[in-house]
This record gives C-alpha cells, sequence and structure tokens, in this order.
C-alpha cells in the first residue's frame, strides 16, 4: 500500500513538468510567429489562459497572492505597450501568461533574464553595424532563451 500523500506529490510533479513543457511549446511557437510576423496569435494566447486557468482552478500549486501580483506585472507590461514603449501588446499577453503558469517570482527572473540578453544582442548589433537606437528586436525569443536558462 502507498505511503499517505505519495500520490498527490506525483500528481503535482507530473503537472510541474506539463507546465514545463507547455510553457516551452508555447515560447518556441511565440518566438517562430514574433520573428516571422512580428505578431503573437491571439489564438494560442488564449489557448494557453484557458489551460492556466486549468490550473489555477484544479491544481492550486501556488498561493493566490503570486498569481495576483502576476497579473499586475502583466498589467504594468500591458500599459507600457500602451504608452507607445518598444515592447506590444503580444508581448506583455505572454508575460502575464508566464506569470499565472508559473508565477510572480519565475516570470520576474524571466523578464529580468531576457531583458539582459535583449540588450546584450542589442549592443552587438549595434557595433557591428547591423543595427540602430531605432532598430526593433523581437522579444519572445529572448523570452524562451531566458526559459531554457533557468531550466538548465
Amino acid at each position: 500500500m502507498p505511503e499517505a500523500g505519495t500520490e498527490g506529490r506525483v500528481i503535482r510533479v507530473f503537472v510541474s513538468k506539463l507546465k514545463i513543457i507547455e510553457g516551452l511549446l508555447l515560447l518556441v511557437y511565440f518566438s517562430y510567429e514574433d520573428i516571422q510576423c512580428k505578431k503573437i496569435s491571439t489564438y494560442m494566447l488564449l489557448a494557453g489562459y484557458v489551460t492556466a486557468a486549468f490550473y489555477l482552478i484544479f491544481v492550486r500549486e501556488l498561493a493566490a497572492w503570486e498569481y495576483l501580483a502576476a497579473g499586475c506585472v502583466g498589467v504594468l507590461f500591458f500599459f507600457l505597450s500602451l504608452a507607445g514603449e518598444s515592447i506590444g501588446m503580444g508581448d506583455s499577453a505572454l508575460i502575464m501568461l508566464l506569470g499565472f503558469l508559473f508565477g510572480v517570482r519565475r516570470q520576474v527572473l524571466y523578464i529580468f533574464l531576457a531583458v539582459l540578453l535583449c540588450a546584450v544582442a542589442a549592443a552587438v548589433l549595434m557595433i557591428m553595424g547591423k543595427a540602430g537606437r531605432k532598430s526593433r528586436l523581437p522579444f519572445v525569443p529572448f523570452l524562451l532563451a531566458a526559459f531554457c536558462i533557468t531550466l538548465i
């Protein structure tokens, strides 16, 4: 007979791995779209939000304040995109989705690493003469790189 709570731990580990796979697949898909089309599919974002809602309702892996804080970070980036900053609405919606999937702590880590990687790439491109101060880089591939770095 299994120990008490063993089944619950197995389910939590399975769901945790499933969320990582989902996050990786979504970021790979959105990176491709961001590079090729310079936009992110609303339908795929909606699908991600539906699965995030499933995790929020049935799994409850994190405290409610973490999800609320993740939503606030996403809303902050949404307002930045409305204010004409260099981040797009799709990027801000994706940032909010990452927060709902993984919590505010990981969300902020992903954003920090992605901005750092983007700054390094922009500096290298400017030094090489391939980009100027007004050039735009797709942000989602840097989110993907940050996500992969945190998996190591």
